[in-house]
């Protein structure tokens, strides 16, 4: 996580967690304190002590790692040298998100936009919507690859052999509404066959009534529930990985998962996502909240012959690919 020739430095509010080791012994750790609240109070509450830190550090860029920070790093470098980066993780519309919320969602998005040196989106369709969304900004909104892919991914790809048990399925992510496993575990039950088994790997507040769910559908032998941990091994091994969320920035398990030679089956989720998916004629993303499309798809899935090196590149050519801006 450090890059080569740069003073690369983390500002955190928690310095332990699960990928803590993920974090190089050359990137310095600087922590921010922030009052125990509502994330977002928190964040908003912590900008007088992030802008005395900027003004003592005086570091030339200071890059958010996502919405929930954006509008804090706007305000706290506003007036100082240092320059402020904002990243999209999510989008800014929800789908069938309406109302006050979400008009004070949007107008929020634009302030950040605004007040940001640099807005990142996840793929050219991000930086083209939203650039269009907020046209005063627009010339500083641009795609930027995340390196997603890593030789790890790309080896355990080159190792894999061929599955001669059940058929392997494998979804990543937080049990929370947004990732919809809900609607996958329908689309499993309606499977006319049952030689499968599904992973789910991920943790969340959903947890038990997912289970529950997969209980009541009959498929609770076929499922696991892995907790959080590193899904590298089940991406390695599994013939398809399966998205089902309802909205997402552009799902970085997704690539990895191409990287490791598994198939896709997701949802039209995702602006950048969905051109992956139709450019590298892997099918055509499902509807949202639709467990019979969901199943159609896995089924028709099973009866493409696919060839895992394809897959692989397909990985690569999304992260390698110069960024776009937008118009």
């Amino acid at each position: 996580m450090a890059a080569a020739g740069l003073n690369t430095e983390l500002w955190m509010t928690r310095g332990d967690g699960p990928v803590r080791g993920l974090v190089s012994d050359t990137v310095r750790i600087r922590m921010v304190p922030a009052p125990r609240l509502s994330r977002g109070l928190s964040l908003f509450l912590q900008i007088p002590t992030l802008r005395q830190l900027v003004k003592r550090v005086r570091p030339h860029v200071l890059m958010s790692a996502g919405n929930q920070s954006n509008l804090t790093v706007a305000l706290a470098t506003r007036g100082t040298a240092t320059r402020s980066v904002a990243k999209i993780t999510n989008p800014v519309d929800r789908p069938g998100a309406r109302g006050l919320a979400q008009t004070l969602r949007q107008k929020r998005f634009g302030l950040t936009a605004r007040l940001s040196d640099l807005t990142l989106a996840l793929s050219a369709a991000d930086a083209q919507r939203y650039g269009a969304l907020y046209p005063q900004a627009a010339s500083r909104i641009v795609s930027v690859n995340n390196p997603y892919v890593t030789p790890a991914m790309i080896e355990a790809g080159c190792q894999r052999v061929a599955n001669e048990g059940p058929l392997r399925f494998v979804s990543v992510g937080r049990l929370a509404p947004q990732k919809d496993f809900a609607t996958l575990l329908e689309a499993l039950a309606l499977l006319p066959r049952r030689d499968w088994t599904m992973t789910i790997v991920g943790d969340g507040p959903d947890r038990a009534a997912l289970a529950a769910h997969a209980k009541r559908l009959g498929i609770a032998p076929h499922v696991t529930f892995t907790g959080f941990t590193d899904p590298l091994p089940y991406l390695a091994t599994a013939d398809i990985f399966i998205l089902s969320s309802r909205w997402e920035g552009l799902p970085a398990v997704a690539i990895e998962a191409l990287a490791c030679g598994c198939d896709l089956v997701v949802t039209d989720c995702a602006p950048g996502l969905s051109a992956l998916v139709i450019d590298a004629a892997l099918g055509t993303p499902v509807v949202v909240g639709d467990p019979a499309a969901l199943a159609r798809s896995i089924n028709g899935r099973l009866a493409v012959s696919i060839e895992r090196k394809r897959l692989r590149a397909v990985a690569a050519r999304r992260v390698d690919q110069p960024r776009s801006e937008s118009p």
